[in-house]
């Protein structure tokens, strides 16, 4: 009876290695899940920070859109929630890429990946950032009151 396997061994080994099978993918699941939830939560967070700043915030120095290469901190409000039109229009005429000021208004803000728009109540008065083919993953929008009427900013990231 030497070399003979029997078939409860079998059916031991089998069963074994479906039960290895479903918690290793099970687990492989749940941490890829858990990366993705975190990656969104940063991204959350930074676009929060972002956008609170550029809507409640008057900037350093204050009427940066004067001298916009000396400035420290953009802010475009005048006050909370009331944006400056010169402002939008600074940031939008400055905002390429490939600009030095570029650095100097949005790079402190380390976005990387985004896209921050400004609405009045008829059009669209800013655009800065990426157009991408990925979907968005966190997007941050605020109801403003510019130009006379009600807008709203919006900050996509991914």
């Amino acid at each position: 009876m030497l070399g003979q396997i029997r078939v409860e061994f079998i059916f031991g080994i089998i069963i074994f290695a479906l039960v290895m099978f479903f918690i290793v993918t099970q687990t492989n699941t749940l941490f890829s899940s858990l990366l993705t939830d975190s990656r969104s939560d940063a991204l959350k967070a930074k676009a929060l920070d972002a956008i609170k700043i550029l809507v409640e915030d008057k900037g350093d120095p204050p009427s940066w859109n004067d001298t916009p290469s000396s400035t420290k901190r953009v802010g475009l409000a005048e006050q909370p929630y009331f944006l400056s039109k010169s402002k939008v229009l600074t940031l939008n005429s400055n905002c390429t890429i490939t600009a030095d000021i570029y650095k100097n208004l949005l790079w402190n803000f380390d976005l990387k990946a985004y896209r921050l728009k400004v609405y009045n109540s008829t059009h669209q008065l800013l655009f800065c950032g990426y157009d991408s083919l990925e979907p968005v993953n966190v997007m941050e929008t605020r109801y403003v009151y510019i130009d006379g009427g009600y807008g709203r900013i919006t900050l996509e990231m991914w």
